[in-house]
This record gives structure tokens, C-alpha cells and sequence, in this order.
């Protein structure tokens, strides 16, 4: 019975100090692109298509805050910059940290296709009592989770896989607006 027991924890414990592992840029950013085919639609429709959306965007769960940074009708680019909810962490009687990811919602139009790509380079905490801020790479809070133990680990592999889980969302949502569009759409 004590063999058994100590098999199972060492399982245990081998378990709770997996690294978790994201894909990252070079600068330390989390990055997602998609190419979504749009077939027979023209890169000014797309544009169109993108702006509208972005226009009074909120994401797919509606916790991203943001707004259009940077548009050009001849390139068909967009960039959109904002920044979406990761939750609450409570650390005491109600206080804790609101958590955010920063992003950048970048999509470039061509004709029957487009490019999604968001990057999310940090992650900002705010203090709830005092409005206190902390802002942290997201390659630094990579680095941290894999060294921690325990609950703190896990918290933090569920901080990770929040991030990565509502990006690529985020990513997918504007793939779905941009392929299907409005009904006013009109081929030119």
C-alpha cells in the first residue's frame, strides 16, 4: 500500500511541474494568424467587411475593449488595439487583481483572401483597493509559471491557457465576420 502511495504521488508531483508551453515571438509576444479564403470577394469588400466589424467590436464574449489604431483602404489594412478581460484574482476579502491582456488585431484584405493576426505582448493586473497597476511580458509570466509549484502553477497554467484560449478566439471571430459579412454586401 506505501508503494502504491508513493507511486501516486510522485505522479502527482510530476504532474503539477509540467511546463506549459506557447508559442512566442521573437520580442515575447503570444502571436495567432489565420489566413481565411474568401473566394470571389474583392480586398475593398473585405476591408469594408473588417471595419465594420471593428467598428463597435467587443469580441467574441464581449470583454475586449479596443479601437481601430490604424487604417489604409489602399493597402487593406487594419490594426485595432485594445485589450480584453482574464478574469479576477482574488487575494483577500473581495480585493485582487482585474487581469488583461493587451493586444494588437492586425488584418490585411486581398482580393478572395485576408489575414488575421493578433499579438498579445502584455499582461496588465490592477489592484482593486488602490488602483495599483503591474504590467508584465507575457514572457515573463511564461517563465515564472513554469518555475512555480503547486497551486500557484496551476493558477498560472490557467492564466496561459485563458490568454491563448480567448486570442485565438478573438482571431477566429474575425475570421467568421470577415467570410460572412453583411447581407448589404455588393460585388462590384
Amino acid at each position: 500500500m506505501r508503494i502504491l502511495f508513493l507511486l501516486l504521488s510522485l505522479v502527482v508531483i510530476s504532474v503539477n511541474a509540467q511546463n506549459i508551453e506557447i508559442n512566442l515571438t521573437e520580442s515575447g509576444a503570444y502571436e495567432k494568424k489565420e489566413v481565411v479564403k474568401v473566394d470571389s470577394t474583392k480586398a475593398i469588400i473585405l476591408f469594408e467587411r473588417a471595419m465594420i466589424a471593428l467598428s463597435d467590436w467587443t469580441g467574441p464574449d464581449g470583454k475586449a475593449k479596443a479601437g481601430i489604431d490604424y487604417q489604409e483602404k489602399e493597402t487593406g489594412t487594419v490594426i485595432y488595439k485594445g485589450r480584453y478581460s482574464l478574469g479576477f484574482k482574488n487575494t483577500f476579502l473581495g480585493n485582487g487583481w482585474n487581469r488583461y491582456a493587451e493586444f494588437t488585431l492586425k488584418v490585411r484584405c486581398k482580393d478572395g483572401r485576408a489575414q488575421v493576426t493578433i499579438m498579445v505582448p502584455l499582461i496588465t493586473a490592477i489592484y482593486t483597493t488602490n488602483g495599483m497597476t503591474s504590467t508584465s511580458s507575457v514572457a515573463e509570466l511564461l517563465k515564472a509559471v513554469n518555475k512555480a509549484k503547486g497551486a500557484k502553477h496551476e493558477r498560472g497554467v490557467k492564466l496561459m491557457t485563458d490568454l491563448t484560449e480567448i486570442a485565438d478566439g478573438l482571431v477566429f471571430a474575425m475570421c467568421e465576420q470577415l467570410k460572412n459579412g453583411s447581407s448589404n454586401d455588393e460585388d462590384f
